[in-house]
């Protein structure tokens, strides 16, 4: 599903108008009476149900008039206050103001013990912090403690970010039109949202559908790169996953990702790590393969890369990184890596410290890169701050992909996949995904390492580096939901998220 900008969208209304001529107070009556349906088939009857409506002076409020009007025909005991100065209202907003004038409703104080209130305050042409006016309404809503529905994005949340600069309103759901905002899948906005409803006011909407570069990921898209496997398949068909990682004390990182990477499918899995980590490494994964690899008795040295060199050569993909630490010959050897490695790559954890320190280093152009970091992580890869990575996730994720000519996979809530691996490629244009799967549970240590094996499953299997990622990260996402309807979010563990991937996977092949 596309998500779009607030001037996106503005943009659509505009040429709904000019060019579709449907007049703007059409649209505002259209939109008023989506919200009213969404009220009434979640609500119920609510003849003699105290409702009110906090209206803003632009068309967000003008949405407002309109439902104001209708549940008063519904039989509501309905009130509604106007947070501004009237002189500002739109002129399609004083249109259904003063039909309301005309039916007798007239402003009031918002009145205590309603059942629920409607935000109708700011839209999603927000910027920065609420005025006292637009802040008073805020408060009041969320001081009710009783159900509000947000009209289009809560008041507060700013619809291109998802920020919110000083309070917003926490509605139970929110109703957007023809398409949902990008600020409603951002956090922290996304928490502020409850249920998204996405209606239609009336129009063929994809007649304007501008080249839209933003998705909203669901099952459907993913289901069709898991097809059934077929009776005579056999390990070769789907690839073999090389896994590099590991360290004295620091295994475990490499054997959640190569346990991830066979749940997720990989016909075959090998770990090379350090030395002094192999013995344990080996006796926890009994269906991988091992390599020692030269160390300085805690972690990887340079030249163990002369010595990994063969071993790439038959593997269909390389994760690097996971749990390799920032020591200097480390470092040094995913360096070289990096420099002469020929096969598709996901890089995370160490491995994206030592590209952070040698930004020069590019994908050879044969091979893409996929890039998972976390938003630290991602601070290193861009020289800002983690602050600064997740005020601006959308455009932190782009500047990501665009540095580094690859597919980045930026973690955390609602996670967000780039592709900027393409030729020819605008940054402010390259396509991002928004997962849609995953729990608070996930953030536990290993998570990551396990995003990376199944990630990694999906690579080898030929799949497209960024259909893989964004594959990756949906399956990653429904089997934390799924381990978490088992333990519970407060004691879910990496190797539960692993342990879940089949079943998710089963649900996709029978979507």
């Amino acid at each position: 599903m596309e998500l779009v900008t607030p001037e996106q969208m503005r943009q659509m209304d505009a040429r709904a108008i000019s060019e579709g001529g449907i007049p703007g107070v059409v649209l505002m009556e259209n939109a008023g009476r989506a919200v009213t349906d969404e009220i009434l088939a979640r609500f119920g009857a609510v003849r003699g149900k105290n409702v009110h409506i906090y209206c803003g002076t632009g068309n967000n409020g003008g949405d407002g008039f309109v439902i104001t009007r209708l549940l008063h025909l519904a039989g509501a005991h309905v009130g509604y206050s106007i947070f501004g100065d009237l002189a500002r209202l739109s002129s399609d907003s004083k249109t259904h103001y003063e039909i309301l004038l005309r039916t007798g409703l007239y402003p009031s104080e918002p009145i205590i013990g309603q059942d629920f209130s409607v935000d109708c305050v700011l839209g999603t042409g927000l910027t920065g912090a609420p005025r006292q006016e637009q802040l008073k309404a805020i408060q009041l809503m969320n001081a009710t403690g009783k159900p509000v529905v947000a009209v289009d994005i809560p008041s507060g949340v700013n619809g291109w970010t998802g920020e919110t600069e000083g309070e917003a309103v926490r509605a139970w759901f929110t109703v957007t039109f023809a398409y949902p905002k990008v600020g409603l899948y951002l956090p922290p906005g996304a928490d502020f949202t409850g249920d998204v409803v996405v209606r239609n006011i009336g129009f063929n909407w994809k007649s304007l559908l501008p080249a839209i570069s933003t998705r909203l990921q669901k099952t459907e898209d993913i289901a069709p790169l898991f097809p059934r496997r077929i009776s005579e398949g056999h390990k070769g068909m789907y690839g073999h996953v090389l896994i590099v990682g590991g360290s004295c004390g620091m295994s475990g990182a490499v054997v959640m990702a190569a346990e991830a990477a066979l749940r997720a499918g990989a016909g075959l899995v090998t770990v090379a790590a350090p030395a002094c980590a192999q013995p344990i490494i080996a006796g926890r994964l009994a269906e991988v393969m091992t390599i020692a690899l030269e160390d300085d008795g805690e972690a990887v040295v340079e030249s163990a890369w002369d010595q990994l060199a063969h071993a790439v050569k038959s593997c269909d993909v390389v994760c690097l990184g996971p749990g390799i630490t920032c020591n200097h010959g480390a470092q040094a050897f995913v360096l070289r890596a990096l420099e002469e490695l020929d096969r598709p790559l996901i890089l995370d954890a160490d491995g994206l410290n030592a590209l952070a320190d040698n930004p020069h280093v590019k994908p050879s152009g044969k091979y893409p890169w996929i890039l998972t970091p976390h938003p630290g992580e991602c601070a290193r890869l861009l020289g800002v701050s983690t602050s600064d990575i997740q005020h601006s996730r959308l455009s932190s994720v782009r500047r990501c992909s665009a540095k580094y000519h690859a597919v980045t996979v930026l973690k955390g809530a609602r996670t967000l996949i780039c592709d900027g691996a393409g030729d020819n490629l605008l940054e402010d244009n390259m396509p991002v995904t928004f997962n849609t799967t995953g729990n608070p549970g996930m953030a536990t240590g290993g998570a990551g390492d396990t995003l990376t094996g199944i990630i990694g499953a999906l690579l080898a299997r030929k799949i497209p580096p960024y259909p893989a990622a964004c594959a990756g990260v949906y399956l990653h996402g429904r089997a934390g939901d799924l381990a978490a309807e088992r333990v519970g979010e407060t004691g879910l563990i990496a190797g539960d998220i692993a342990h879940a991937v089949p079943y998710a996977i089963r649900e996709l092949e029978g979507f």
